[in-house]
C-alpha cells in the first residue's frame, strides 16, 4: 500500500502543470464602419451598427499581424462539423489568439498563457455556423 502511495506521489510531482482551457471568443461582434472622407456633394452620410457572427479562430506565434501564423497539425470532419486541429505546446515564443468575425475586417485577438492543452480543436459546424474550440 505504501509503495502505491508513494508512487501516485512521484507521479504528481513528475506530472507537468494542468493546461488551461483557451478564453472563449465573443460569438458576435458589432460594429459601426465609417467613410474615409465626407460624403459626397448631395448626399448625406448615415451610419448604421451591423452584427457580424464569429467564422474562425486561429493562432499566431507572436503577435498579429507581425506574427506568424500557426499551422493546423491536422484536419478531420464529422457529419457538419469540420476541425482543425493546433499543437500550441510546440509553438515557439508567445502565442496569441485572433477572433475572426464574417463580412468584416474587425478582429479580436489577444495573447494567451500556457500551459496549453495538448491539442486543441478549432470546429467549424457548417449546419449551424457554430465555431467553437474543443480539446483532445
Amino acid at each position: 500500500m505504501r509503495r502505491l502511495a508513494g508512487a501516485a506521489v512521484a507521479l504528481l510531482l513528475a506530472a507537468p502543470a494542468m493546461a488551461q482551457d483557451l478564453p472563449t471568443c465573443p460569438e458576435h461582434v458589432t460594429v459601426t464602419d465609417g467613410l474615409q472622407s465626407a460624403a459626397p456633394q448631395g448626399w448625406q452620410h448615415l451610419r448604421r451598427e451591423s452584427r457580424h457572427p464569429l467564422v474562425d479562430i486561429r493562432f499566431y506565434s507572436g503577435a498579429p499581424p507581425e506574427g506568424a501564423a500557426v499551422e493546423a497539425v491536422g484536419a478531420s470532419s464529422r457529419g457538419t462539423v469540420v476541425s482543425l486541429r493546433y499543437s500550441l505546446p510546440s509553438v515557439e515564443g508567445e502565442v496569441w489568439m485572433s477572433c475572426v468575425y464574417a463580412d468584416t475586417a474587425h478582429t479580436l485577438i489577444r495573447a494567451l498563457a500556457g500551459p496549453f492543452p495538448p491539442h486543441v480543436r478549432v470546429n467549424h459546424d457548417r449546419q449551424d455556423g457554430r465555431t467553437f474550440v474543443t480539446y483532445n
